[in-house]
């Protein structure tokens, strides 16, 4: 995942690492002009009995079963669980340690006002982390300001912003949001609030969710919870300077109420905390109605990327707020209902004032339009921002449709969870539209006919487990076809065993696999970046299938268990891994993946088979002389293609185009032609 998020005119980035964080944000763009419970498997045995890899060997099946329909792989994907990414416990099964410590003290320690100390830094441009030193400023009841030696500030300044985060952005975030961990890793209630001269990459101030846990699980961490603000960007006193204030303390809050949730669903609660908070700012909305082509429920790679995303975040946080979270508590359930993963939890909340709304693409099809017309006083008031509620301008400007030309065909891509936009010319009186009907779920299709993927998530795990009988043979070899593509250096894929029935797990090192360990993610001999790829990371490069081979002549002579993970920190995910033909030739054995789980225990891990269906949100919406508008969905056929009739209109046809389907973030592909 990555490590930074980018906010408002600044960015806020979540460091991997680190947690959340904001970023600087780009000089404003001139406004278009208007026409998570379940345990971890880390260190327990497993709860049910496994089939055993025994030495009878199982040759790949003739007739391989008939692929699940379409809906029922999403279904399936939907029902695989990921865990919870416990680093306590992650640490304790992987590297053998069952006696690291859950926090690093129990009791405060003894700090006075002058005191001078060590912190780590992350230098997001240099990819490494840094240790400076930071003198004590102020101790109040909540807060402990740190600033690093060197570093000129108002001492008034930042006492002033210290006791305004006290009485203040403290109080109005917590009876949003929830609470963050009391007394957490350090014993202490206080929230620490390191001050750094300069912070690269753009960024203006991160929460990392590292520092949460003790030095013996990851080196880097500053065993506090505590996060970083950045003098070169933003001074106390300043109001920007408070709205990071309340951004980064909403990415504290969120990452204990709900340790798996999504980046863009924590990013637009943190860009709703400035809001609410009293801090608007509009800079990353202008970049996501200027780029509405953005996923909604995905994020970029690093913040230069991510500005659209910040602001697509925002704005809709802003929508289901004023429409239908702006009661005591109800953004408290959504978080705790990790409604970034779990889409349907917002068409729970939404429908207790909209019955009749009744999935998350039709509430997702409802604010893209709300984005092209701002009009609240159509229908129920959907289709607007309800300033009434707002008390400000949520919408600074609305997304300019593309224009089109009579007899004109054309192609395009739109992203998941994200929209294009078109103005029909005058008299047309044709639409035709035929888009893909299935999307991949990512790069590469299995093998075969199936294979194993780990899922996706954020600070998450997906495990995949089966029992391997060796007790026959001296000397044996893991051989599996692997696809992957994780963030390089802080998300990792490991291929482990374990000798005393899931205690503890060995890695186990391939000709792709790393020892590299610049963010203390990595528990030995870990897969990471893109399979295939040569050369420093590219995002551009996708993966391609390798054939891996993993000895496991160390563990033979004995029964054991096998496991694949996959370990995701918070901030950023990509596809993931895909797993298939596997096999132990020493024993005989052989699975592709074609008939069922066969034998393996699947946490998170899912069989798929590739596509997905492409779901398509079309909507007509005509704006008649007289200011009236009509808005109507466009059914699509099986082939996902619609052929329209349109009648006389003296006014302006628009057609807003939105592709949702969950789980992938590959972009659909359709063809328009008007006539």
């Amino acid at each position: 995942m990555s490590r930074w998020l980018v906010l408002g005119v600044l960015v806020l980035v979540a460091v991997h690492g680190a947690a959340c964080a904001r970023v600087l944000p780009p000089t404003p763009p001139t406004p278009p002009t208007p026409s998570t419970p379940t345990t971890a498997p880390a260190a327990t045995s497993l709860p049910t009995p496994l089939q055993t890899a025994t030495a009878a060997p199982t040759p790949p099946p003739n007739d391989p079963p008939p692929p699940p329909d379409l809906a029922t792989q999403l279904a399936d994907i939907a029902a695989a669980q990921r865990i919870p990414n416990d680093r306590v416990r992650l640490a304790r099964a992987l590297t053998g340690d069952l006696q690291l410590a859950d926090v690093a003290r129990t009791q405060p320690l003894d700090v006075q006002v002058g005191a001078v100390r060590q912190f780590w830094v992350s230098d997001i441009v240099a990819n490494r982390n840094e240790q400076i030193m930071a003198e004590l400023r102020y101790a109040g009841p909540i807060v402990l300001m740190y600033v690093e030696q060197g570093a000129a500030v108002d001492q008034a300044a930042l006492e002033q912003a210290a006791r305004t985060f006290e009485d203040q952005i403290y109080p109005r975030t917590r009876s949003l949001f929830g609470s963050e961990a009391q007394p957490g890793v350090d014993g202490d209630n206080r929230i620490v609030v390191l001050n750094v001269a300069r912070i690269t990459g753009g960024i203006i101030g991160y929460f990392s969710a590292r520092d949460s846990v003790p030095q013996s699980v990851n080196r880097f961490s500053n065993e506090h919870e505590m996060f970083y603000m950045n003098l070169s960007a933003l001074q106390p006193g300043t109001p920007a300077y408070l709205d990071t204030l309340a951004h980064e303390f909403q990415h504290m809050i969120h990452w204990n109420e709900q340790r798996m949730s999504s980046t863009w669903f924590n990013e637009g609660n943190s860009t709703l905390s400035q809001d609410l908070n009293g801090y608007v700012s509009q800079s990353y909305v202008l970049s996501f109605l200027g780029n509405p082509d953005t996923q909604l429920t995905a994020w970029g790679i690093e913040p230069s990327r991510s500005l659209a995303h910040y602001g697509a975040a925002h704005l809709f946080m802003r929508y289901i707020y004023a429409h239908y979270a702006n009661e005591p508590g109800v953004l408290l359930e959504l978080i705790r209902a990790d409604a970034g993963n779990k889409l349907d939890a917002f068409v729970a909340v939404a429908a207790r004032r909209r019955p009749d709304l009744t999935s998350f693409s039709d509430l997702f099809a409802e604010w893209t339009v709300a984005n092209l017309l701002n009009n609240p006083n159509l229908d129920q008031g959907q289709f607007g921002y309800a300033p009434d509620v707002l008390g400000f301008n949520a919408l600074p400007a609305t997304v300019q449709p593309r224009p089109l030309l009579a007899g004109e065909e054309l192609t395009e891509t739109v992203r998941q969870f994200a929209a294009d936009y078109f103005e029909l010319p005058a008299g047309a009186q044709r639409l035709s539209f035929a888009g893909n009907p299935t999307i991949p779920l990512a790069a590469e299709r299995p093998r075969g006919q199936y294979a194993w993927w780990g899922g996706r998530g954020d600070s998450s795990i997906a495990a995949l487990t089966r029992r391997v009988d060796l007790r026959g043979v001296q000397q044996a070899t893991l051989n599996a076809d692997l696809w992957f593509e994780i963030e390089d250096g802080y998300d990792y894929a490991f291929v482990t065993v374990s000798t005393d029935d899931g205690l503890t797990w060995q890695t186990l090192a391939g000709e792709a696999t790393t020892d590299s360990d610049p963010h203390g993610a990595n528990y030995g001999n870990g897969l990471t970046g893109t399979s295939g790829q040569v050369g420093p990371p590219d995002p551009a490069v996708r993966g391609v299938w390798v054939r891996e081979a993993f000895d496991l002549s160390p563990v033979a002579g004995q029964e054991i268990l096998l496991r694949f993970w996959l370990v995701n920190d918070e901030g950023y995910n990509a596809p993931g891994v895909l797993l298939d033909n596997f096999s132990i030739p020493e024993i005989g054995w052989y699975d592709d993946v074609e008939q069922g789980a066969n034998g393996w225990q699947a946490d998170g891990f899912v069989r798929v088979t590739g596509p997905l269906a492409q779901q398509w949100e079309l909507r007509l919406i005509q704006i008649g002389r007289d200011n009236s508008v009509s808005i109507v969905p466009i059914e699509l056929d099986a082939n996902a293609s619609a052929d329209l009739t349109l009648g006389p209109h003296g006014g302006r046809t628009l057609l807003m185009v939105a592709a949702a389907t969950p789980y992938t973030t590959e972009p659909a592909r359709y063809t328009l032609r008007v006539e």
